[in-house]
């Protein structure tokens, strides 16, 4: 066998394993959920897998259940919240370590990461804490601080991300004919950071939705948020119900994800 025969056969096995590999990871990401999705529907009353029927009850007592509902509209208001602060702190940071030419604009790139790298229990317990030093008791909007603390860096880094592959001659080129800074970014700059900002919101939103070590620690007695209703829920009940409250968790995440994808593509966000 010649040498080039031999380096087009490894290359050929190289490209097989990648492809195997991938296939692997993404059917350990996405059969659990599938999994998950199937016992929903399941017509026993108790968890088991392959489900033996089929039927809706699950979701329509799911429905039925005033506290789930409940800690639904709690996680809502809390995602929303959450959007809205890491849309209004994470933007304007991001423009700051990226265009900033400041004393310390590294040292800040570096230190908006630090809540995101603690794990999410030690940041729940130490917002609980330093809350109660301040007679902050736990709630909504305490527990909207903390996730929002501890998903910001998320928001800050897909904005830098795309902030850093603009070209500067594009804002160099306005400000030459005669616009404002603020002109400027209303009209150039933001248009093309909006891929990256409503791709940073529905991240955001569904960390503050499904988030669950920190809000844990900081949510109230009654603002009890989803995920730790679904916590005590899987606790106290083996039935699919369980699972049919997973499903619908998932089902908004991929239908947020899929709006965002089909309205401005994710694709935009590496140009």
């Amino acid at each position: 066998m010649s040498g080039a025969k031999k380096i087009a056969l490894t290359d050929r096995i190289g490209v097989a394993a990648i492809y195997a590999i991938g296939l692997l990871s993404l059917a350990l990401l996405v059969a659990p959920s599938l999994i998950v999705v199937a016992i929903s529907f399941d017509t026993r009353s108790y968890v088991s897998f392959p489900p033996v029927g089929f039927t809706f009850d699950w979701y329509a007592k799911l429905f039925a259940t005033p506290e789930l509902i409940q800690a639904m509209w709690v996680s809502l208001k809390v995602g929303l919240i959450v959007t809205g602060m890491c849309l209004a702190l994470g933007v304007p940071t991001a423009i700051a370590c990226v265009r900033g030419r400041f004393k310390g604009r590294q040292a800040l790139s570096v230190f908006v990461l630090f809540p995101h790298m603690v794990p999410g229990i030690v940041l729940g317990i130490a917002i609980l804490f330093a809350g109660a030093t301040i007679n902050a008791r736990p709630s909504i909007g305490l527990q909207s601080l903390a996730v929002a603390c501890f998903i910001l860096a998320v928001m800050i880094r897909i904005v830098m991300a795309r902030l850093m592959r603009l070209d500067v001659a594009l804002e160099e080129a306005s400000a030459n004919l005669g616009a404002t800074r603020f002109q400027t970014f209303r009209h150039v700059v933001l248009p093309l950071l909006m891929p990256a900002i409503w791709a940073g919101a529905a991240f955001t939103f569904i960390e503050g939705f499904d988030n669950i070590s920190v809000a844990i620690f900081t949510h109230g007695h009654r603002d009890r948020p989803l995920p730790v209703e679904l916590m005590s829920l899987v606790q106290n009940d083996n039935t699919p119900m369980v699972a049919a409250v997973s499903a619908a968790q998932i089902a908004l995440s991929v239908v947020i994800l899929g709006v965002v994808s089909s309205t401005l593509g994710l694709e935009k966000l590496n140009d």
